[in-house]
């Protein structure tokens, strides 16, 4: 489903929406409710009009509007898109021990590009060091391993004359009931896939009191 369509299934919800008592409405009553002007709308009705979606008639009341069922198909057809986008998200959890890191999160989160990609993308500015955890149970390390699958979020990799930084996904997470924050998989990590990192605006260490060897539970929607 392309954009157009996305936003004529919008209008024809809308026009349902308004119009179940009577099963039509006038052209005047949806301008007033959407809040835009008559020619607005009989822009965008006549699109819509030509394209199957809805019929328009003349009556004494003014021009009055029904769904076809073309209209009707495709509006049902958004709803299951929906529906299926819903039910099909998936909750990974990963059970960690807490452990000591080389301080690769810290330089890796020093690098401007990193930084400034991090707080466009997650919507936060990192906290310049990662939280390590080294997964301890079989679940957590086959959801580890199914990350590599999922595209995530990604900083693409970036070239400079004498250096280049690598790509990086992420996924927002919670740790410990604990958000914003993300797990952060280099695409070219020497981590083995028993260890994660995971990244926040806040010292999570810190903010949960957390010390080598404490259990800590992420969790990721996909």
């Amino acid at each position: 489903m392309n954009s157009k369509e996305i936003e004529a299934a919008c209008i024809l919800a809308k026009i349902i929406s308004f119009s179940k008592d009577k099963g039509c409405i006038t052209q005047l009553e949806l301008s007033k409710l959407l809040e835009i002007s008559q020619q607005s709308v009989s822009r965008k009705l006549n699109e819509l009009e030509e394209i199957g979606l809805i019929t328009k008639s003349e009556t004494k009341n003014g021009t009055t509007v029904r769904l076809t069922n073309k209209g009707e198909e495709l509006l049902l057809n958004c709803m299951e898109m929906i529906k299926e986008s819903i039910e099909t998200r998936r909750e990974l959890k990963f059970k960690g021990k807490v452990v000591s890191g080389l301080g690769e999160g810290k330089i890796f989160l020093s690098i401007k590009y990193y930084e400034e990609q991090i707080s466009q993308k997650m919507g936060f500015l990192p906290y310049p060091g990662t939280l390590n955890l080294t997964l301890y149970d079989r679940t957590s390390i086959e959801n580890r391993i199914m990350l590599d699958s999922i595209p995530g979020i990604l900083i693409p990799e970036h070239k400079f004359e004498d250096r280049v930084l690598g790509a990086v996904k992420m996924f927002p997470a919670t740790v410990n009931g604990i958000s914003p924050a993300a797990i952060v998989i280099p695409l070219r990590t020497v981590h083995p896939k028993s260890v994660i990192e995971v990244i926040s605006p806040y010292f999570i260490r810190d903010k949960l009191m957390l010390k080598d060897g404490d259990e800590v539970e992420v969790i990721v929607m996909t």
